[in-house]
């Protein structure tokens, strides 16, 4: 069966909700068959340690990049991860063979709600995720079911209502619930 890696990209997960509940979810569903990288924990200086990041691609079958949307991008440290990690000779290029085949596709979450995406003055998700995706094909990935978003995950504390939290909370276990149904189809 499949290894499971999930490159956790949030700033700060301990303030996430949605974020940190889905990848709680999915480690508890997948067991020692998942492996959670979390960025931030691991480089606070941005410093990635590439043969570790390297090895762990490498061990897994199915990837998944798990990031909120900030301004329509992904957060810095992922890019600096991509640039970092998928190298001329591992990633593309001569010898740079390493993740060809291997699967991968994106679970984002947004603050602003599915309306907000309309594809009129703001792209739509999947258009938003074109730069991974293009990234992803040329090495040699195999782009599965794209991007999953969870829209409208915005909660401020005093703010927001308790029911708000609820719900939320709520939507990120159905994420998860569906994240990890996409993950056993792949397997």
């Amino acid at each position: 069966m499949a290894k499971i890696l999930v490159i956790s990209a949030h700033q700060d997960l301990q303030q996430s909700i949605s974020n940190r509940l889905i990848l709680a979810d999915l480690e508890q569903h997948f067991g020692s068959d998942l492996s959670v990288r979390c960025l931030s924990d691991l480089y606070p200086d941005y410093r990635i340690d590439v043969a570790a990041e390297q090895a762990a691609l490498v061990e897994a079958g199915i990837v998944v990049l798990q990031y909120p949307t900030y301004w329509f991008n992904t957060p810095a440290i992922l890019k600096k991860w991509l640039d970092d990690v998928w190298t001329y000779g591992f990633a593309h290029g001569t010898g740079g063979n390493k993740l060809h085949g291997k699967k991968l596709f994106v679970s984002t979450t947004t603050g602003a709600p599915q309306e907000a995406y309309d594809g009129n003055a703001v792209p739509l998700i999947a258009d938003l995720v074109k730069p991974v995706e293009a990234s992803a094909l040329y090495a040699g990935f195999a782009w599965r079911h794209g991007v999953e978003p969870l829209y409208g995950t915005l909660y401020i504390p005093g703010v927001h209502s308790d029911a708000d939290l609820a719900q939320l909370e709520a939507r990120a276990h159905d994420h998860a619930r569906h994240i990890s149904e996409k993950i056993k189809q792949l397997r």
